[in-house]
């Protein structure tokens, strides 16, 4: 094999972000992916011994922020366009909310809801060059790029709860603040008033903005992008590890294989998570800061993936009628609403979660798919917020089926006959999640999306000519390819100032 100008580790979607932008500026890119199939938690498989021919994205299955700017950059059309309905909402007391612009948010709020929406707009109005701007410090952000009259609370949103933020707008609609708590703590360990909760909903809110880059389906961005990334003449080699990226006086080297061969080259671009790529290189040449910042990141727990092979769509029981659209949005299943307990509810959930246990009657968030297959079957994706990676006094393998009940009740009260309707299910808890994708402690998301900005990991790291374009990494939780994109960026600026200096020989001192 020759000798690429960059390696990039992980076919994930940053991976090949960061591989299509340089490609473009005429440097030869390989792209090496471990797993058989490119586009890493976001990646198309058939999980169903049951339904063989089904074929279902078994990690991340909602697309999040792909900035309009980003898709821009990179010269690629993928495809998006806000979602109508986005956001579905039933109740077991009967009702829905349903979000079609704003529409359904503003009749259980008025203009409370209203007034939320209005200043997220204006956010995500002024952030539009932020998230590419690289790694900067929250008040850095709002200085540089945030309206003076909101700055402060750009701030206070991005730092404090989002209980104090929601109580700011005096939402007192139980199910709306139930689905934007919901939304926004998906990808946290943290509950509804903990510091730094606020921020996930900007990113949240932003994704599903027609100015913030909006929605497609996550198959399609990926086979765009690795579509992309091979019209540009990057080699994407499926089904071969990295065991090693090699080091020699700091400086980037190139990598072993898991077969023991050796690929030189001196920029090295790593999507895999901090640890994993602390593991890579070699703990002793990331010390330091970088160390520290990489430690900062640990929580507990994570989440779980729960994937069902369906005969028939469920019908809820708050909006039986298919014609509404519901089963093309994100659906919230908040149990708790009929008492108008959605928020304690949350709060038991997280609470049993950090004590050690899967929670009883959690809240679900889920989408529905109907991808071509002879069966004619459906993909239902459903993500269990705050499961414990260690569970307290016993085992996953003892409580597995057990929690997909706790799952299938919940489902089963909000769309009564699903269960019937379950051809084969796969459960992933946090330790799958961790050996299926290869994530440290089965985080998809590599970090807490409660941190933001520079309070992530950076791009650069201690050893010259290696990078990180970890989901981890600034500017926040839930953007995709913008990691990629800023860390391709970096590495192009110190490409080309090292081969300036090379052409002109030494620098006089």
């Amino acid at each position: 094999m020759d000798a690429p100008d960059v390696i990039v580790v992980g076919a994930g979607v940053n991976g090949l972000v960061a591989a299509l932008a340089l490609a473009r500026t005429g440097l030869s890119v390989t792209v090496f992916e471990e797993r058989p199939v490119p586009g890493g938690v976001m990646r198309m498989e058939y999980p169903f011994a049951k339904a063989p021919r089904l074929a279902a994205v078994t990690g991340v299955h909602r697309l999040g922020f792909f900035p309009a700017e980003l898709a821009r950059a990179l010269k690629v059309d993928l495809g998006l366009a806000p979602r109508n309905p986005s956001v579905f909402v039933p109740s077991p007391a009967g009702g829905f909310l349903a979000r079609d612009g704003n529409e359904g948010l503003r009749a259980a709020a008025g203009g409370a809801f209203d007034a939320l929406h209005q200043e997220l707009d204006a956010f995500v109005s002024d952030l539009q060059s932020a998230w590419l701007a690289g790694t900067m410090p929250i008040e850095d952000i709002a200085d540089r790029y945030v309206r003076p009259e909101l700055r402060e609370r750009f701030v206070a949103l991005c730092r404090g709860s989002l209980a104090e933020y929601v109580a700011r707008f005096g939402i007192q609609s139980d199910l709306l603040r139930g689905f934007l708590a919901a939304d926004a703590l998906t990808g946290t360990w943290a509950s509804f008033d903990a510091p730094g909760t606020g921020a996930p909903l900007l990113v949240r809110h932003a994704a599903r903005t027609r100015a913030g880059g909006a929605d497609a389906p996550v198959g399609s961005v990926v086979r765009a992008l690795v579509e992309a990334a091979q019209a540009q003449r990057v080699s994407i080699v499926t089904a071969v590890a990295v065991r090693e990226v090699t080091v020699e006086g700091n400086t980037a080297a190139g990598v072993v294989l898991a077969d023991g061969r050796a690929i030189r080259c001196n920029t090295v671009i790593a999507s895999a998570d901090p640890v994993r790529l602390s593991a890579l290189v070699g703990a002793q040449h990331l010390a330091g800061a970088f160390a520290a910042k990489i430690g900062s990141l640990a929580r507990p727990g994570g989440i779980a993936k729960v994937n069902l092979a369906l005969s028939a769509l469920p019908k809820f029981a708050s909006h039986p009628d298919p014609a509404g659209g519901q089963h093309r949005a994100t659906t919230y299943l908040l149990p708790g609403a009929a008492d108008g307990g959605t928020i304690k509810n949350l709060a038991r959930a997280f609470a049993e979660a950090a004590a050690g246990a899967f929670p009883s009657s959690p809240p679900l968030e889920c989408t529905f798919a109907t991808p071509d297959n002879p069966d004619n079957l459906h993909h239902a994706s459903i993500v269990v917020p705050w499961a414990p990676y260690d569970l307290a006094g016993t085992t996953w393998a003892a409580e597995e089926e057990k929690a997909l009940a706790e799952v299938l009740n919940v489902l089963e009260s909000f769309a009564p006959g699903t269960r019937a309707l379950v051809v084969d299910a796969q459960l992933l808890h946090p330790k799958k999640l961790e050996t299926h994708f290869g994530v440290t402690r089965g985080n998809l998301h590599h970090a807490d999306d409660t941190l933001v900005f520079a309070d992530r990991v950076s791009y650069v790291t201690p050893v010259t000519g290696i990078y990180s374009c970890s989901s981890a990494c600034a500017p926040a939780g839930g953007m995709l390819g913008v990691a990629g994109y800023n860390a391709a960026m970096r590495a192009l600026a110190d490409f080309e100032l090292g081969l300036e200096r090379t052409e002109a020989g030494p620098r006089p001192d």
